[in-house]
């Protein structure tokens, strides 16, 4: 029996010392992950304090370029995270949701239906659309299972470096900023801007006629992510909101979102074209976009007051300027001016410099 116990009792240490171990290794890993908005996006949701969010908006460049969560809270008192990465592909919603649902009860998550459209065609599936959605993501079941369930299946690709971050980042040597990584490392990393991105550029981009009540189906891969999403939402408590920020559209485009908004609705949730919307926002394909596919500062800000609108109208969302629990919003705000002010300066002279170039080509 004594035996017994001293073995049982070195299974423990030893159990114990591999928890340690994977605790640190997890912490060291954070030294040579390269800086991203991807990165930021993730960790800084992650250290938000717990229940604090009531509406978080998930999807790739075509949230976090587009939505202003600072903006949202000052001027209609949401308080949201955009929960976003570059390239993002559908299949990994169902896990994104997952992750927020651990710390977070928003009474709404937004969903950017674009990656539905691209995923068949123009941004397929790729190892870097993967890596975005799970790299700096803690271990997790859940992580555990989308690694196995769409790597193999989609990239046929080994999942062994998907699992460890390590494993694919332990060479990387540039880029590399101390205080930044320390702060990833720690825990102390907090996202500025609550998970907006900016891009001080301006392009003229065309507008479309899209306007089409034809229906195309997506590829039956894309079909069954879109089935297995809406499945799980089913067993969720929180509202959801499928949205297409404004952008180039084609009627090839609609024709898609045509069937991916009615099977939406069909299952009980709401979907919306903004792009529909574009006169009501006053958008200026001239000037409010950086490139065919994305809003620049100017378009961000007519977006985000009209979706702030939107939700207002459809979605019971509190008010919380005023709550003494959000004090930190509001320190946050001289230097989310500062940006929005400096992105908006760099776009005015951007704008000057196109004009002179044209009156005298003219």
């Amino acid at each position: 029996m004594e035996k017994l116990k001293y073995h049982a009792k070195g299974l423990g240490r030893i159990f114990i010392f591999l928890v340690l171990l994977s605790a640190i290794v997890w912490r060291l890993h954070f030294w040579f992950l390269p800086p991203s908005v991807d990165l930021e996006n993730t960790i800084g949701f992650y250290n938000e304090p717990a229940n604090s969010l009531d509406a978080v908006y998930i999807g790739g460049s075509a949230s976090f370029v587009y939505w202003e969560p600072l903006k949202a809270f000052e001027d209609y008192g949401i308080a949201s995270y955009n929960f976003g990465v570059n390239t993002i592909q559908a299949e990994t919603y169902l896990y994104r949701i997952q992750e927020v649902l651990k710390t977070q009860s928003p009474e709404l998550i937004i969903i950017d239906a674009r990656a539905f459209q691209y995923r068949d065609n123009e941004q397929p599936p790729s190892e870097v659309a993967y890596r975005n959605a799970i790299t700096g993501a803690p271990l997790s079941p859940e992580r555990y299972n989308f690694i196995m369930e769409n790597v193999p299946k989609y990239l046929q690709d080994d999942t062994i470096d998907y699992h460890i971050d390590l494993f694919k980042y332990h060479s990387r040597t540039s880029d590399f900023r101390a205080k930044y990584s320390l702060k990833m490392a720690t825990g102390r990393y907090r996202n500025s801007y609550k998970g907006f991105f900016f891009v001080p550029k301006v392009e003229p981009i065309p507008r479309y006629d899209f306007a089409t009540t034809a229906e195309v189906f997506p590829s039956d891969a894309t079909i069954d992510v879109l089935d297995k999403l809406l499945s799980f939402l089913h067993g969720t408590s929180q509202k959801y909101l499928f949205v297409v920020s404004p952008y180039s559209e084609k009627s090839e485009h609609k024709a898609v979102f045509n069937y991916i908004a009615r099977r939406v609705r069909e299952s009980g949730y709401d979907f919306l074209d903004s792009n529909d919307y574009a006169d009501q926002m006053a958008l200026n394909y001239d000037t409010d976009f950086y490139n065919y596919n994305h809003v620049n500062i100017y378009g961000a800000d007519k977006y985000t007051d009209f979706l702030a609108t939107y939700l207002q109208q459809h979605y019971q969302l509190p008010d919380r300027r005023h709550d003494e629990h959000y004090q930190e919003w509001h320190t946050l705000l001289p230097k989310w001016h500062a940006k929005v002010g400096e992105a908006k300066a760099t776009i005015d002279n951007k704008l000057k410099e196109q004009n002179a170039a044209f009156t005298v080509s003219e």
